[in-house]
């Protein structure tokens, strides 16, 4: 399991640095504005996948040891080609935005939900290393095809950003499609396609309305910059936050092996200490990268995005609090998850959004960038709470042992000397 995790911590320390060289490339060739665009586009996709993720998402991870693979997968893709096909015959139609930017948002979303399908399938399996060379292959073929764009051919357009996700996209699905074909074919699992649908949409719906309230709650503060303060402040504030959730990679790496770990698994002390383990181990880690990365003097971030980035680092001493608190909800989140309970995710990110709302409504005229990142902070620590608390309740362990010792120090310490004499 430590190697999966390791794998996948890796696989995911790639994609940030990948998609840093790409912010710092928007950000150096588009400025402020051009990366704010950029923002909302991929925001925009993000909440379209959002809906097609109600039958097509992370809850697929549980279901699929459990109900025949194949008819998973086609109903997955059904719903996911009406709801892009909805927004795109919705929005062309009752809104403003151009029709050629809608329809290029409902085909890369498209593209992105088959491609989550497959990788979630692939999850269900625990087939961790396959899915995270589908993912490091994606965000490079994205860098790759813009530095072309950029630098070969002068293509310094958002236009090419599109195009960029359409060759990533096209080639990341056409290459999962193929790995997941061992377990669409193989499958005895029975049960009707009702019965099937009747549990993709339970579950799915339950974990999605948590994803989309999650969502709103992180990226609602762009629209309110947008609307009061202007797609500069989205640029710089955007990548304050991409570098300092850069941080979850531990705790995202950790929870994507601990979910499919324990969807597989029906020992319920199992999963909860391993649950407790591993927050205790995201936390040390967490801890020391944000301690680093808020020592970062405001002149790296100018040298690195340019001039007007200079308020990087101070947002990101800002945001620091509250990013590190969420491993709470990241860590004990998918120990709910792996056991079907996503109520739970969705009445903490409900409690986030409500504080983000308000908050971000209250701060953001008066703060501007700094009103939105006292909001996340207050926003992440409500939500990290009530997953804590419902936890606490149910396993009866102490405040404390939430938190990493001594013991627990030295037991890192042993595990890494054990793992770097075995790769050495």
């Amino acid at each position: 399991m430590i190697k999966k995790i390791i794998n996948t911590f890796a696989s995911n320390v790639l994609i940030a640095l990948l998609n840093l060289i790409l912010a710092v490339a928007l950000s150096q060739y588009l400025g402020a504005e051009g990366k704010g665009a950029q923002s909302i586009l991929i925001t925009n996709i993000a909440l379209i996948l959002l809906v097609c993720n109600i039958a097509g998402g992370a809850s697929l991870v549980y279901l699929v040891p459990r109900f025949d693979n194949f008819r998973i997968i086609v109903i997955a893709y059904v719903w996911s080609f009406i709801v892009c096909l909805g927004v795109y015959f919705i929005l062309s139609h009752f809104s403003e935005i151009p029709v050629s930017y809608i329809f290029h948002i409902s085909l890369l979303s498209l593209l992105s939900s088959f491609t989550a399908v497959n990788t979630s399938v692939l999850l269900g399996h625990e087939k961790i290393k396959t899915r995270n060379i589908i993912a490091v292959l994606q965000t490079l073929i994205t860098l790759v095809v813009i530095l072309v764009l950029f630098l070969g051919l002068g293509q310094k357009t958002i236009n090419a950003y599109m195009l960029a996700l359409y060759v990533a996209y096209t080639i990341a699905f056409i290459m999962s499609c193929g790995y997941i074909m061992p377990f669409v074919s193989g499958s005895q699992l029975a049960a009707t396609y009702k019965t099937i649908v009747k549990d993709m949409f339970r579950f799915g719906l339950l974990n999605q309305v948590s994803h989309i309230l999650q969502l709103l709650s992180f990226r609602l503060s762009y629209y309110i910059l947008l609307i009061y303060m202007g797609k500069d402040s989205v640029g710089i504030y955007s990548n304050a936050v991409s570098l300092v959730e850069s941080v979850w990679l531990i705790s995202k790496s950790i929870a994507t092996v601990q979910y499919a770990r324990i969807a597989n698994s029906k020992d319920n002390e199992y999963g909860q200490e391993l649950t407790r383990k591993l927050l205790c181990s995201a936390l040390f880690v967490s801890f020391f990268l944000l301690l680093a990365m808020s020592l970062l003097p405001s002149a790296f971030f100018r040298m690195i995005f340019g001039n007007e980035f200079g308020q990087v680092g101070m947002l990101i001493l800002a945001l620091s609090p509250g990013v590190f608190f969420y491993n709470f909800l990241l860590i004990i989140g998918h120990y709910f998850s792996g056991k079907g309970r996503y109520h739970i995710n969705t009445i903490a990110s409900a409690i986030g959004l409500l504080v983000t709302v308000v908050l971000c409504f209250l701060l953001v005229p008066l703060w501007g960038m700094y009103g939105a990142a006292a909001a996340a902070v207050v926003s992440f620590i409500s939500t990290s709470f009530y997953v804590l608390y419902i936890f606490k309740k149910e396993t009866h362990y102490s405040w404390r042992s939430f938190f990493p010792g001594i013991h627990d120090v030295k037991d890192y310490y042993h595990n890494f000397v054990r793992l770097l004499k075995e790769v050495l």
